[in-house]
């Protein structure tokens, strides 16, 4: 290992060491003692020699499999010193050679565009003329540029700034991420003379949804201009600054980096060539702090105090109540009406139909345990005990009675509120979730013939695929964590008869909202917490309060069957024009049915 007491050598030389293999590493005799000491501490056979001291490096590299050159510099470095390196692999009889390349895929880039892209060609025309097996990894830009503060990701201006294409996805790899497959490499006695990497790949419209949801605050995208321009401007900047030329990161040479950046990207990717790596997500590298709920949902459009500024009379609040911190925004006057909402949404989808119905309620929208704002605990996902934080919620501000309409999962704790607390149970809505019971035990793992034909949920054959997923636990936050957004716009599209009525505001709070592991984690506990629904729904006493079921036309067959089972006086209303998001694709259709229903008129029949 050459330059392995540097950020990313050292990286190197760690994954190496967990992966069994003895290391050696070649320092210079004036590297730092306090860190070759440290080099020593973890079993490293630390060599010291000069790169111009041909013997010394020939007797470090003498009995290795591989050499791997993490060195960074000019000419010097790049060129001339690990030439001298690649010679004494050569003399030692070192069969394999990974050199420092580690940057965006410059084989795709003319020469001329990049200074120290160019040195990399260089030496590569000299590595590639030797009598010795070569692997470079190409991981673009590393990922933890996205922290400093560039022009793609300006703290201060709080903008995204893009050259030509807005919608370019962009190579980016953690030095971690780096570091671990180039360990894998060097073990690799297969490897191919290229490998490119990313750990992910975020296009600059991406990057602004990721870096709010990771607390970053709300970024514009702005365009800089086109690569032309950025061209144009290097080649001013380099002449302005002749030093620079000496200067491993002149400023024009990050402008480079930039260019590359936004030039080239690398497909196929070769992540899976190593089974069992693990890879950094864009969420991960820019959330402040591992665990914690993004700063962002404090502050900013998708806020909780932002929201309520959409809908005017409600406000923002919050309740500790069965040890776990509630919280809800409520509005309005009357009787009092608790709705809860589904996954993957929070308070904010009752937006459509919350002001109508405060103009005779007092409006509760609560976000349920492991929802929005509300406290995120590791377990009491079982709708029972969801029901107790809000039997609590209840108690706490006071009411003796209330009516409960739920959506989805909400409608599952709604259910079961009114099973468990008849008696603080005036009227029950429910839409598109009864409790779970029995029937869940025979949902089908494949999907039935035809199920995918069309782009839309069969309603005769619905395959529910999040049941089983969100069944599976810790793999669902490593794939989604800063990417919810893209099992928004399937399952909005999958679900919905006109996926344009959710808005891309609408699909950015709901993003914002989960794309944190913990959000994750917890939302999935409520599927995960199913089985225990359904023994609890074998104590339960049919229900004797009125109860309203509205189901979409997706659920309206299962609903029509389910409901009377345990509510026989149920009456079922089908909204068959409307996917399963019934508050967004027909908001005027769900305010008849449960106006109707509360104030006494018998709501159409579907």
């Amino acid at each position: 290992m050459a330059g392995g007491t540097g950020a990313l050598g050292q990286l190197i030389i760690d994954a190496l060491l967990l992966r069994g293999a003895r290391v050696r590493a070649v320092v210079r005799p004036s590297t730092d003692p306090a860190r070759v000491a440290g080099l020593a501490r973890r079993g490293v056979d630390v060599r010291p020699a000069d790169l111009a001291d041909a013997a010394a490096l020939t007797a470090a590299c003498a009995g290795v499999g591989c050499v791997v050159s993490a060195l960074a510099g000019l000419h010097e470095v790049i060129v001339a010193g690990q030439t001298a390196l690649l010679a004494a692999a050569v003399a030692a009889g070192v069969p394999r050679f990974i050199p420092s390349d580690f940057c965006s895929d410059y084989t795709q880039q003319p020469a001329g565009l990049n200074r120290n892209f160019d040195l990399r060609r260089e030496f590569r025309a000299r590595l590639d003329a030797a009598p010795i097996a070569a692997t470079s990894i190409l991981n673009g830009a590393f990922a933890e540029i996205l922290t400093y503060g560039t022009p793609l990701l300006d703290f201060e201006q709080q903008q995204v700034g893009y050259w030509e294409d807005a919608d370019l996805k962009i190579d980016f790899t953690s030095m971690a991420d780096t570091a671990a497959f180039t360990a894998a490499a060097a073990l690799d006695a297969a490897a191919p003379r290229w490998l490119r990497i990313a750990s992910f790949q975020p296009s600059p419209r991406e990057l602004a949804m990721v870096a709010s949801a990771a607390g970053r605050g709300t970024f514009e995208v702005v365009r800089l201009g086109s690569r032309l321009d950025l061209e144009q401007a290097i080649a001013q900047a380099r002449a302005a600054n002749p030093a620079g030329e000496h200067e491993l990161y002149a400023n024009w040479q990050q402008m480079q980096y930039l260019l590359s950046m936004f030039s080239v990207q690398s497909q196929p990717l070769d992540n899976a060539r190593y089974p069992g790596l693990t890879w950094a997500s864009a969420y991960t590298t820019l959330a402040p702090a591992a665990g914690t709920e993004p700063a962002s949902l404090a502050a900013g459009p998708y806020a909780d105090e932002a929201l309520v500024q959409r809908l005017p009379g409600l406000t923002n609040h919050y309740a500790t109540v069965n040890g776990i911190r509630l919280h809800y925004v409520e509005g309005g006057s009357g009787p009092a009406l608790v709705c809860l909402p589904g996954w993957p949404q929070t308070w904010y989808s009752f937006h459509p139909v919350a002001p109508a119905l405060a103009r005779h309620y007092r409006v509760i929208l609560v976000d349920i345990r492991g929802m929005g704002s509300s406290d995120k605990p590791a377990g009491g996902y079982d709708k029972k005990t969801m029901a107790q934080d809000i039997y609590a919620l209840v108690q706490h501000l006071g009411l003796a009675k209330v009516t409960m309409l739920g959506h989805d999962i909400g409608g599952m704790v709604a259910s079961s509120f009114a099973f468990n607390y008849p008696a603080a149970t005036e009227k029950l809505v429910i839409l598109d979730g009864a409790h779970p019971s029995e029937g869940l035990r025979y949902l089908s793992l494949l999907p039935a013939p035809g199920a995918f034909e069309g782009p839309k949920m069969d309603a005769q054959h619905p395959y529910v695929w999040w049941m089983a997923f969100n069944q599976v636990k810790e793999l669902p936050e490593k794939l989604l964590a800063g990417r919810f957004q893209y099992l928004l716009d399937h399952l909005f599209a999958y679900v919905m008869l006109d996926d344009s009525k959710m808005s891309a505001f609408d699909r950015a709070v709901y993003a914002a909202h989960y794309n944190h592991p913990a959000s994750i984690r917890a939302a999935n506990a409520w599927y995960q917490a199913l089985a225990q629904d359904v023994a609890d729904a074998r104590t339960y006493a049919p229900l004797a309060m009125p109860v309203l079921g509205i189901g979409s036309r997706v659920s309206y067959e299962y609903l029509k069957m389910s409901l009377p089972a345990v509510a026989p006086q149920a009456r079922v209303v089908g909204l068959l024009d409307s996917g399963h998001y019934l508050f967004e694709e027909q908001p005027a259709e769900v305010l008849a049915a449960v106006l109707g229903f509360l104030q006494g008129e018998a709501p159409p029949q579907g």
